[in-house]
């Protein structure tokens, strides 16, 4: 027992560990984001909660992007060129996934009754996993 829990600490405290703590708090932050202004534009602007649902998930992406690049995996672009990539490739992968959470939402929503915030959270675990996966390996890759 002894020995895991100094791999545990040793782990977070590596910079691939301190990376996924980064992202988990990015990801809490995003969520919050998703979520927040899901309830903004259901209950304040009456919008019907499909497209409320596209339209958090959009600012979630932009709000994501941002935070992940600055301080989740800190990359740096030398060209325009090279943060276009960068960007496009992050925007595709969460396109992706948004389509994944926009129709699991609908599913969950529509057809299987489920309120609004629980459909949200469970379509969200599923997207976060995806997310970090996707970030990986397509979007924020460092040089060298």
């Amino acid at each position: 027992m002894k020995k895991l829990i100094r791999r545990l600490w040793d782990f977070a405290w590596s910079e691939r560990g301190r990376e996924l703590i980064r992202y988990v708090i990015i990801g809490v932050l995003t969520t919050a984001v998703s979520f927040g202004t899901l309830w903004i534009f259901s209950n304040l602007f009456r919008i019907n909660p499909n497209v409320a649902n596209a339209l958090s998930v959009i600012c979630a992406v932009v709000f994501a992007y941002i935070a992940n690049k600055l301080f989740v995996f800190r990359t740096h672009c030398d060209t325009v060129g090279e943060l276009a990539r960068e960007a496009l490739s992050f925007f595709a992968a969460r396109g992706v996934t948004m389509l994944i959470e926009v129709g699991g939402f609908s599913l969950l929503y529509e057809l299987l009754h489920c309120p609004e915030m629980l459909a949200k959270v469970i379509i969200s675990v599923v997207i976060r996993v995806l997310n970090y996966v996707f970030s990986k390996l397509l979007g924020f890759r460092k040089k060298g």
